[in-house]
């Protein structure tokens, strides 16, 4: 026992050195593996907001979008991430999101592209571009090329479609080369380039990366710039990243000097059809930090290597893009090469911040009913259920259920759009008035003619008002805004004619529905109600009651309510003040939507 506890205490102290030495290394290795977070960007709570599915063109994303933001900042979040993952969709609601993005209070924005596809649409890449840094997650890549919008005006080449990507162009232009600008001003340096933003959105922009060995500044040029800087020298000289496809020929005619970006525009890269088309119409705030490049550069760059051709969309794996300085993630070394580290969760985002707390904010509910309500297609749904309810009420007043039906159709057709600013005050106005004049033609004015015609033009507008936003309404000018009515226009005239073939399948089996059977009086000894078809065709109202005709109320006539004249029950309305169930009343007039009746005063 003796020897032992010697023995022990003799190697004491060398465990207690090999305790130190083990601890020390085990913390080097952790500060070699995490870099230390710069300060701006560290945040000590960090508000996430999803950005998932398609940008619809009605803006409910972008006003969630924006809500969010918000609430973020009320919450007391000092940096927010967006997690990108949308297939694209409209424009406006793609700009509006981008706008959101950039105007935010918090100026640490961070995009997290962590799609669940196999890339990321160009949609998403605009959104990235709006924020002050961009971090990727497993199998993020990046497609290029404007084709990817998945939008009516992005169409195939031709005149056509020349016009449309005129139209779309511009304002994407604006929005990543103006977010590229706004981020190398904070940085106060040349970092993100311009012309990789532009090579986001267009798929004819052929490209070269280059560095500056003295300055460390690197940066992409066009064919122009690379015959001036490496004369004599091929440009598919240098080996090309994995995610450019195709290779560049040499140039058909001589080049001119390149030019510096104008003021308040954009530098337009060589050869870049789309971009020379669009640039005129761009405008941008925030000057350009991008180096001017001269004769007198050459031999003062060195080639990298070839980013794209311009014959076909480019795709930039997390590698390539953490290669062309588009993402922030932290890298570590394997095999002696630095590696990215992506941030799959969101343990990994509060690493990256050097966060205490990481929260996620959810689009709500009542966003995704509206998003649902505004489908073009569950309103032209909605719009069938509302003209055939209402075609049931007028046909049998009284009967209330459908009146229910029509008024709830109603309220689902232009609650969702007054929300989001798809409905203002007049298309509103106007649809009630339509409804108001219908309603008076049908109980009050005989017959079927201006009040009611008038009615039904009112309501036809006022519901086409609904398909186009608040400032494109009255008189749309905008690309959008024309389609949005088009469509509108297409809904509701299919919407129309599905339901005049509703209402015929409905008069023809109304007797033998379940629930609108029970509904309706019968008349005596009789199996089937032919009391709608009866309202519908003149023949078979006239066929059974004449002005003149003596019957009795069944139901409370205020003014609406059912009669019956003989061995018939029909639907009537009162001419004049309410009458009492139980009372003599006599037909007064008869057409093919109404039957009018008036009380019988006794002697």
């Amino acid at each position: 026992m003796n020897l032992q506890h010697s023995i022990a205490t003799l190697l004491r102290p060398v465990w207690i050195a090999a305790a130190v030495v083990a601890a020390f290394l085990a913390a080097s290795a952790r500060a070699q593996d995490t870099a230390p977070v710069p300060a701006a960007r560290k945040a000590k709570n960090v508000a996430v907001i999803p950005v998932r599915g398609k940008i619809d063109h009605e803006g409910v994303m972008a006003a969630s979008v924006s809500r969010r933001i918000d609430t973020a900042v009320r919450a007391g979040a000092d940096a927010i991430v967006f997690e990108i993952d949308t297939p694209g969709g409209d424009i406006g609601g793609l700009l509006a999101i981008c706008g959101a993005v950039r105007q935010a209070p918090i100026r640490n924005t961070v995009a997290w592209l962590n799609p669940t596809g196999p890339n990321l649409p160009p949609a998403g890449a605009v959104i990235a571009m709006a924020c002050q840094e961009i971090v990727v997650a497993d199998g993020a890549t990046l497609a290029e090329s404007l084709t990817g919008l998945n939008d009516p005006l992005a169409m195939p080449p031709g005149p056509r479609g020349n016009r449309g990507l005129k139209a779309i162009l511009p304002p994407l232009l604006t929005q990543v080369v103006g977010s590229a600008r706004e981020r190398n001003t904070s940085l106060g340096g040349y970092f993100r380039d311009e012309y990789l933003a532009q090579a986001l959105i267009a798929g004819d922009v052929e490209l070269w990366y280059i560095r500056n060995p003295a300055t460390g500044v690197k940066m992409c040029i066009d064919r122009r710039e690379f015959a001036m800087l490496f004369p004599g020298v091929s440009p598919d000289a240098r080996p090309r990243l994995a995610g450019a496809p195709g290779t560049g020929g040499a140039p058909s005619q001589p080049l001119a000097p390149p030019q510096p970006a104008p003021a308040g525009g954009v530098s337009v890269p060589a050869g870049s059809a789309m971009i020379a088309a669009a640039a005129p119409d761009v405008s941008l705030a925030t000057p350009t930090l991008r180096p001017t490049l001269t004769p007198a550069d050459a031999g003062k760059w060195e080639l990298i290597d070839k980013v794209t051709d311009g014959t076909a969309p480019a795709v930039l794996s997390a590698a390539d893009m953490l290669h062309y300085g588009l993402t922030s993630n932290d890298t570590q070394m394997v095999n002696s090469v630095a590696v990215l580290k992506p941030v799959r969760n969101e343990q990994d985002l509060a690493a990256f911040f050097g966060a205490n707390h990481v929260r996620r904010f959810e689009r709500t509910w009542s966003e995704g009913l509206v998003l649902f309500l505004t489908n073009f297609f569950v309103r032209g749904v909605l719009i069938v259920i509302f003209l055939i309810a209402l075609a049931i009420e007028i046909t049998h007043p009284g009967v209330m259920l459908p009146g229910a039906v029509a008024l709830g159709a109603l309220v689902a057709l232009l609650a969702p759009p007054a929300l989001i600013g798809l409905a203002s005050w007049w298309e509103i106005a106007a649809i009630l008035l339509g409804l108001l004049l219908i309603g008076l033609e049908v109980f009050v004015i005989p017959g079927f003619g201006v009040t009611g015609i008038a009615g039904l033009l009112l309501l036809f507008l006022g519901l086409i008002g609904t398909f186009v936003p608040n400032g494109d309404s009255a008189f749309p000018d905008s690309p959008e805004g024309r389609r949005d009515m088009l469509w509108g226009a297409v809904t509701l005239i299919l919407s129309f004619g599905t339901a005049g073939v509703g209402v015929w399948l409905v008069a023809k089996h109304f007797g033998s529905i379940p629930l609108l059977g029970k509904l309706v009086l019968k008349s005596p000894g009789s199996d089937d109600d032919n009391g709608f078809l009866e309202a519908m065709d003149p023949d078979a109202s006239g066929s059974l009651v004449k002005p003149g005709q003596v019957g009795v109320a069944l139901t409370p006539m205020r003014p609406a309510g059912r009669i019956q004249v003989g061995d018939h029950v029909l639907d009537a309305c009162a001419e004049l003040g309410f009458i009492q169930s139980g009372h003599k009343v006599r037909v007064v007039s008869v057409t093919p939507m109404r039957i009018g009746v008036e009380a019988v005063r006794d002697a």
